[in-house]
């Protein structure tokens, strides 16, 4: 990354307030929350169901919810090379490009960033990459021990043993962005804010018709601004809204839309996840388009499941995927 200015090495992730385009305002449905949720309602009550529901201080218990600074990233990772997204915008996906840079320098572009938002000498579109879906322990190696504590029965059986491994990693400064999309292998999904807050936008996948998809998975609409000139469907949608905040975890059932917003310099991580019934799902998805390699990632989780074989054991063939931009 280029002209980077130092940063206090002590100093945390900071917490910028959003601009006023950025607040939520409640313009739809608000997402259940559900505190001390059990795992047993969960499953019953919404994945059973295809309902989203944020479980508001699900981490409490976690060390990585107080451990996991800048600070922390610095000491453990600092000089590990990350791939950072480029092209995460407003206008979609356009040129979607991967960047590399150290760790440590991109955090140096972060709190650059945040300081200069503050002092209102750039805007939102100014904003750095975003440090985006990349796989956890090769940020955080010793994750595990960090999330000691974790509430791992909120997974099928077959992933919980080795259910870090197959988390994703998310940090990026405030109005970071991930446009109107749904997951490409049609999972669940287990997203966990760690700092800052997100502000979600959520359709369910039979709205999908409404929003002018594109390359798959991904979707025309600013679901945050909507032209209903361009897109008039979308005043048919019927869309949920909803904020994670630190120690919080979002539901959401298979091939969900998001939009997401981090309302400040945020982390989080999230695990994508099968049950034996989504996964041959996505399998069958190849005739409604879904590209082959993702097929194939699908597969994967079928056979393991349907076999008995372990996650543990599985993984080599799946290990890819959490590199792959789709």
């Amino acid at each position: 990354m280029e002209n980077l200015m130092a940063l206090n090495p002590t100093a945390d992730l900071p917490v910028v307030p959003p601009s006023k385009a950025t607040l939520l305002k409640n313009r739809y449905p608000v997402v259940e929350r559900r505190e001390n949720l059990s795992s047993i309602s969960f499953f019953s009550d919404f994945v059973a169901k295809n309902r989203p529901v944020v479980v508001p201080k699900a981490l409490k218990h976690c060390p990585a919810l107080s451990r996991w600074s800048a600070d922390h990233l610095r000491k453990i990772a600092g000089s590990r090379t990350v791939k950072l997204k480029q092209g995460l915008n407003e206008e979609g996906v356009v040129g979607l490009k991967t960047i590399a840079s150290r760790l440590n320098d991109y955090l140096d572009c972060v709190e650059l960033f945040e300081t200069r938002l503050q002092r209102n000498e750039v805007s939102a579109k100014d904003r750095p990459p975003y440090l985006h879906d990349l796989p956890l322990l090769s940020v955080l190696p010793d994750a595990a021990n960090d999330l000691d504590g974790f509430p791992s029965d909120y997974f099928p059986d077959w992933y919980r043993t080795d259910w870090f491994k197959f988390a994703q990693f998310f940090l990026g400064p405030s109005h970071s962005l991930t446009p109107l999309h749904f997951d490409c292998l049609l999972t669940h999904n287990l997203f966990f804010q760690v700092r800052g807050r997100k502000r979600f936008i959520l359709l369910h996948h039979d709205q999908l018709p409404f929003c002018y998809r594109y390359k798959w998975r991904w979707c025309e609409v600013d679901a945050e601004s909507p032209d209903f000139m361009r897109h008039p469907l979308y005043r048919e949608a019927q869309v949920q809204e909803c904020i994670v905040e630190p120690g919080d975890m979002l539901y959401m059932p298979p091939g969900m839309l998001h939009h997401v917003r981090s309302l400040d310099c945020a982390m989080s991580f999230n695990v994508d996840w099968h049950t034996r019934g989504s996964a041959i799902q996505g399998m069958l998805a190849l005739r409604r388009g879904m590209p082959i390699k993702n097929v194939y990632y699908n597969a994967v989780i079928a056979l393991g499941q349907c076999t008995g074989q372990s996650a543990g054991r599985v993984l080599p063939w799946y290990r890819s995927y959490l590199n792959y931009v789709s």
